[in-house]
């Protein structure tokens, strides 16, 4: 078990800056609890997606090398989505952002709960509760919003309103339908300020995700340069795992970010950390004068 220094109140509401810097400040002071939680439940599915993306990549290679497409039309997407490799890696790729941001909110909610002591096991508590509704409601989210793109940007207002929906739903213990319609209840008149959170907290975890792409950016290139050696499947499938495995770690920035833009939605909508401080002040003035006795 760990022991959080200087803890943060999550219950608290926050501007844009603050929002940013609370974010990095939790990573700084949690960084050895948050990291074993991260490593025990996020890396096994990571590594399964990259596995199967790097398969998939090999496969690829190998039927372009072999010219297995005669003409531009025969290389479709749809032959490509329809290869099991990239099916599966795209369910796995899922599913590591789904426990990354499982294990984010249910870490944040232990922190809440237990003032500070935060134990991995505490956190799979809140994964194991909410893996399975949490799959299937992000893929379905995630149809919805992508058919709904077409619909006059539809799809990118959904996908802002609903960037809560695990947050919601790992913290209030509510359903598919309740989890929306909360959804719907914190982002009103706070679309346009949580889309600019998104997009800030993206462009940051983007620049740190290149780091990440380094093995396999540096095995491509060996391989456009004909190194020999480079064209070995292996190589490639081991370097896309690392890069997935690193890549899926910086997930934690954005869905931190839009964490502590739940808990500011739920204290500017309804006040929750105030009435707690309130109830905490009268029984601290209960308890003061039961104390003082007669004089």
């Amino acid at each position: 078990m760990y022991q959080t220094s200087q803890k943060i109140n999550l219950r608290e509401e926050r501007d844009f800056g603050e929002k940013l810097n609370a974010t990095f400040t939790f990573i700084k002071q949690n960084f050895k609890p948050l990291s074993k939680s991260i490593l025990l439940y996020v890396s096994p599915v990571a590594i399964l997606a990259g596995i199967f993306s790097g398969i998939y990549q090999s496969r690829l290679f190998q039927q372009i090398s072999d010219g297995t497409y005669s003409s531009a039309g025969e290389f479709a997407v749809f032959n490509q989505l329809t290869s099991l490799n990239q099916v599966v890696s795209m369910f796995f790729a899922v599913l590591a952002y789904v426990v990354v941001a499982l294990t984010i909110y249910g870490f944040m909610a232990v922190y809440m709960d237990e003032e500070g002591e935060v134990r991995p096991a505490a956190v799979w508590e809140h994964i194991k509760r909410n893996i399975v509704q949490a799959t299937y409601s992000s893929i379905v989210i995630g149809v919805i919003c992508i058919l709904s793109i077409f619909l006059f940007g539809l799809g990118i207002y959904l996908m802002v309103v609903l960037s809560l929906f695990l947050a919601v739903m790992v913290r209030e213990e509510t359903g598919f339908v309740e989890t929306i319609e909360r959804c719907f209840y914190l982002i009103k008149g706070n679309w346009w300020a949580t889309l600019g959170l998104m997009i800030v907290a993206g462009i940051i975890q983007t620049v740190i995700s290149w780091l990440a792409a380094i093995p396999l950016g540096a095995v491509m290139i060996l391989r456009g340069l004909l190194v020999p050696g480079a064209e070995s499947d292996a190589l490639l499938i081991i370097s896309n795992t690392i890069t997935t495995l690193l890549t899926t770690f910086t997930y934690c920035i954005s869905v931190l970010a839009i964490g502590f833009q739940y808990f500011n939605l739920v204290e500017e909508k309804d006040g929750v950390g105030l009435m707690e401080q309130v109830e905490l002040i009268g029984k601290t003035n209960t308890n003061t004068t039961a104390n003082e006795g007669e004089f």
